[in-house]
């Protein structure tokens, strides 16, 4: 990858290859969204809307894509084709800025070719999409437009390149940029884990970021999400969840927490987690560790996002866990994207403090032990 895909706004899981009828479905939800024309250059010189073009150094033949950030946590396939010449262009025309990721591949010519695995190559561009005339040039960075010019300003501000995602960056971005839609996007996923946040933190975003001439719907769906941040960080309480047991009977997070805590005063971590979620089941091995390393501390809780009983149920014979189980009801799956704000799902963990109040949001098992080891320390 060129870029790390952590940029790209609600792209985190990009849906490389779908079947027709996901694709099918995928295009009529762009049509939402925005409006595609395919043509020729005269279209884009009219400054009817974009066009992205660029002369590659791959091979003729490979294929070519365009995927789109939606309003959810969905990114959509728009503009799709193969190069000729070394060449592709496609034009249409974007509602407002939204973050793109422009794809290769050379499936189909090592497929003709009968050439091994090993020759698959992919390229992943990050970019904004802005009606503007937008070039990819040879070395794959991406040239055109005021808010792609924002963009490749943080791009460069990341001495990582990308390997360490940093709240510090987002913030110190959004000072420097405070008009900018990417400023309102990386506000936003700032928010998707608002219990990462300080009251302070929240705040400065609301003050900061006060107009958006290129992006006035972002910046209305930036300032909603304001609101429900301010329930959602450090220190808050925690935002209540419709769950159901084992046996199908109803109960809530709030309340499990609170059992939980009567039972054995302490740490409460939260894990929300689904069957189909691999990166959730490859960590519950070391949340076990965690459980026994701090039995006296810690209780473990699971809540899975499943919506179909019978593949929880499953899962849970399967990757079987010592400690309490339960799932979203269809209003606490609701309420979950809407009360939390996660826009890429899970997994997503709550460390829960003694007293009740959401101590924050942890990015995994590591964070966590590193956390208890410096609470528990002192």
């Amino acid at each position: 990858m060129t870029t790390n895909n952590f940029y790209a706004m609600r792209g985190e899981r990009l849906l490389i290859a779908t079947t027709k009828k996901t694709a099918t479905a995928m295009h009529r939800l762009l049509l939402l969204v925005l409006l595609v024309l395919t043509g020729s250059y005269t279209a884009w010189a009219q400054h009817d809307g974009f066009r992205l073009h660029g002369c590659l150094p791959l091979p003729d033949g490979t294929a070519v894509g365009l995927l789109v950030s939606t309003d959810t946590a969905q990114s959509v396939e728009c503009c799709s084709g193969v190069l000729r010449n070394h060449t592709f262009s496609f034009t249409g025309k974007i509602d407002r800025p939204r973050a793109a990721t422009f794809i290769t591949n050379n499936l189909n010519i090592v497929a003709k070719n009968h050439w091994p695995d090993d020759s698959i190559h992919w390229n992943y561009i990050n970019l904004y999409l802005t009606n503007d005339d937008i070039l990819i040039t040879p070395e794959l960075k991406v040239k055109g437009g005021q808010v792609q010019d924002d963009y490749n300003d943080l791009l460069a501000m990341d001495d990582t390149g990308g390997a360490v995602v940093s709240p510090d960056l987002f913030f110190r971005f959004i000072d420097g940029h405070p008009h900018s839609p990417v400023a309102v996007d990386l506000a936003r996923r700032l928010m998707e884990r608002a219990y990462n946040l300080t009251a302070a933190q929240v705040e400065h975003l609301d003050t900061t970021i006060t107009s958006v001439p290129e992006d006035t719907t972002g910046l209305r769906l930036m300032r909603q999400q304001i609101a429900q941040a301010r329930k959602m960080v450090k220190g808050a309480t925690l935002q209540d969840l419709d769950l159901v047991t084992t046996k199908g009977m109803p109960t809530s997070l709030s309340k499990i927490v609170a059992e939980a805590q009567q039972s054995k005063p302490g740490y409460v971590l939260i894990d929300f987690w689904a069957s189909w979620c691999g990166i959730c089941l490859a960590a519950m091995p070391d949340i076990k560790t965690l459980a026994e390393k701090y039995s006296q501390d810690l209780t473990v809780l699971g809540v899975s996002i499943d919506i179909k009983e019978q593949a929880w149920l499953r899962s849970m014979q399967k990757h079987h866990e010592p400690w309490a189980q339960y799932r979203t009801s269809p209003q606490g799956y609701k309420d979950l994207f809407t009360k939390y704000q996660v826009g890429n799902g899970v997994p997503y963990y709550l460390l829960v403090r003694p007293d009740g109040k959401v101590l924050s949001a942890m990015s995994g098992p590591e964070q966590v032990k590193e956390t208890l080891d410096n609470l528990l320390a002192k």
